[in-house]
């Protein structure tokens, strides 16, 4: 949620000018965008929440409300019906907390906590059938503003910053069967403020920071959970943190994230069969510390800060290539 300077091959930054301008967008200013439409709104604008997606409908959990202060709401959309519904709030306020579907089940996995940035090491399932949360083994060790991951059924988390805000290398893998934690190889390149997405049997850790958000990265890296290593992947066109991603039609559609004095608009594409990059119609409202899901095709853009810093919208864009 930080501010970073963006850095760029001069190149995409002629590009990024020309078809995503960097400006600020008030809630109400909605540009008509190629391929993005709008749908019902968040119940309260949040930020720095995540989204996954269980049996068909979005959950969003958790992130920092109107006040400024972290929420425990819990919210589910209904993309059939176009609404939104509470459901059980969380165990306890969490914010830049990720989310992910194992099997049939929702987990939500450490986060921050309090105005102070406190990294948590909670691991809580959502009983879907009881409308409630139920604690599980915790995280090794505490970690937010992290990124998260499902194979084979497993919960994989990467990156993000732990005690004393240092940044976390260890990569921590969850087996729901057992209910433990292992730790597995580093992730090359430690950073915060990262999003992740999962895509042929990788989980790719994309952009971040590593704490100064004067040096947002560009860094692509993806994990094979079966051989237990990291490989480097190209670059993503721009450097953001505190972006979110989501995998449609078998590509990693990156969108949002900040600098210092501005929120990114950015839509990048990611082919993992290529490692190659490209270039999509920007997000009618700019914004940092979103979530993302993708349902039936469709890309749903959720929440966020439309400034940086503090800042939150209730805005929810949906792209349809």
């Amino acid at each position: 949620m930080h501010r970073s300077t963006f850095r760029a091959n001069p190149v995409w930054v002629s590009l990024v000018a020309a078809v995503m301008p960097l400006t600020f967008l008030e809630s109400g200013q909605r540009p008509v965008n190629e391929g993005w439409s709008s749908a019902a709104p968040l119940p309260e604008p949040i930020q720095e929440l995540s989204a996954a997606v269980l049996r068909g409908k979005i959950y969003v959990a958790g992130g920092i409300d109107r006040t400024g202060r972290p929420t425990a709401a819990t919210f589910r959309y209904d993309p059939a019906a176009n609404r939104w519904e509470h459901i059980a709030v969380l165990p306890a306020p969490r914010h830049h907390m990720p989310l992910a579907v194992v099997g049939d089940t929702l987990y939500a996995v450490g986060g921050l906590a309090e105005q102070s940035f406190m990294p948590e090491s909670n691991l809580w399932l959502y009983r879907e059938d009881r409308n409630r949360w139920e604690p599980r083994a915790p995280l090794p060790a505490p970690r937010g503003a992290s990124g998260v991951g499902a194979v084979n059924g497993r919960l994989i988390v990467v990156g993000g910053w732990g005690a004393g805000r240092r940044l976390i290398g260890a990569t921590a893998i969850y087996d729901p069967a057992t209910d433990r934690w292992r730790d597995a190889a580093p992730i090359p390149t430690p950073r915060d403020h990262l999003t992740a997405a999962v895509a042929r049997g990788l989980v790719y850790a994309i952009g971040g920071r590593p704490l100064n958000p004067d040096r947002n990265y560009d860094v692509v890296e993806a994990y094979d959970p079966a051989a237990d290593r990291w490989t480097k992947r190209s670059a993503m066109p721009s450097r953001r943190g505190g972006l979110a991603a989501a995998l449609l039609d078998g590509a990693i559609h990156v969108i949002g994230g900040e600098t210092r004095g501005s929120v990114f608009a950015n839509h990048e594409v990611y082919d993992p069969a290529t490692d190659r990059w490209t270039t999509a119609p920007a997000l009618p409202v700019a914004r940092h510390g979103l979530a993302a899901a993708v349902v039936e095709g469709k890309l749903y853009v959720i929440g966020g800060g439309p400034r940086p810093g503090f800042a939150q919208t209730d805005a929810v864009d949906v792209f349809a290539p």
